[in-house]
């Protein structure tokens, strides 16, 4: 089962093995099930009306009896009646997600300076990318462009599709349903080849398909919503998981006898590093060293280190060299 907030995975430790640190995976989740089938609900009935309308609009003049246009047409009709039916299913079908999907709504239609810069600043970038963007959350300004004229027209192509059939006011709602989709077609056209075509942001073409992304590719074309949705729970899930390591015994081992001595919690350790009262080994009763030989670090961070990479379990040893 998919988690239900976008997040970064750790590479999981086999059962038995040391405890290390939490590894940042390569990709993260971006959208969820029920985003990528809403997205596929709307993206292949919107392409195949478009291309059913080109194959009308093409044999527009065909002889009679016009065999291939009324198949365009038929086919037309039956894709409009998806659009209208599959949305709502899809919407059913991730409902238990219904906040997530109110969260993209309310990033959909709020405008930032930064988008509005970013749309003026990216045809310079497309021809020299060493122009840098604003940052932008989870969709750039183009795709809230796309996404605000599908929710905008999709009511509209369905009263004026339906008001097509009807007889009477077949010719106005034509022109209406025909205008509306010639208004739409670019953001369509820009929308299928920045996801299909532009090396740059094919790459995310992913998340919608899996809805994995690689990471510094979502860190470099979605800074805020990177930073706000996945480094920020990263590194408190860090902090919480050191805290818990923090209150586990300390497991110190003695340079002299090479025995492993408990000395509290790894905490009180800490602390009592910065102290000047010595520990003693329980077993040879040799001085520990509270400073580290070999390195100007303080023994503390040593000691954070040590939990960080080789886990709460694993004895440390005064000195030791630590390797991410």
């Amino acid at each position: 089962m998919e988690p239900h907030h976008e997040t970064g995975t750790a590479v999981p430790v086999e059962a038995g093995a040391r405890p290390g640190p939490v590894r940042q995976s390569p990709t993260i989740l971006r959208f969820l099930t029920a985003e990528r089938l809403l997205h596929w609900a709307l993206a292949i009935p919107f392409v195949l009306l478009y291309a059913t309308a080109l194959g009308m609009a093409v044999l527009y003049a065909e002889p009679s009896p016009r065999h291939f246009k009324n198949a365009f047409a038929l086919l037309h009709r039956g894709v409009g009646v998806a659009l209208v039916v599959l949305p709502p299913l899809a919407l059913l079908r991730g409902i238990r997600d219904w906040r997530m999907h109110l969260e993209n709504m309310r990033e959909g239609w709020t405008w930032r300076k930064d988008d509005f810069r970013w749309l003026v600043l990216f045809p310079r970038y497309a021809m020299d990318p060493r122009v840098k963007l604003p940052e932008q959350g989870k969709f750039n300004a183009a795709e809230k462009l796309n996404f605000m004229m599908v929710q905008s027209t999709y009511p509209f192509y369905i009263v004026t599709g339906i008001l097509v059939w009807l007889p009477g006011s077949a010719a106005l709602a034509y022109l209406a349903h025909l205008g509306v989709a010639i208004m739409g077609l670019p953001l369509v056209l820009g929308h299928i080849f920045m996801a299909t075509v532009n090396p740059e942001t094919k790459v995310g073409l992913s998340g919608m398909i899996t809805g994995w992304v690689d990471r510094e590719w979502a860190r470099h074309h979605y800074r805020r919503w990177y930073r706000d949705r996945i480094e920020m729970p990263e590194k408190q899930r860090a902090a919480r998981e050191l805290a818990s390591r923090l209150a586990k015994p300390a497991r110190v081992k003695c340079a002299s006898c090479q025995e492993v001595a408990e000395l509290g919690t790894w905490r009180e350790l800490i602390q009592r590093s910065f102290q000047v009262e010595p520990v003693f080994c329980g077993a040879c009763e040799a001085p520990i060293p509270i400073t580290l030989a070999e390195s100007a670090r303080p023994l503390s961070e040593a000691i954070v280190r040590h939990l960080e990479v080789r886990g709460a379990d694993e004895p440390f040893e005064p000195g030791e060299s630590v390797a991410a």
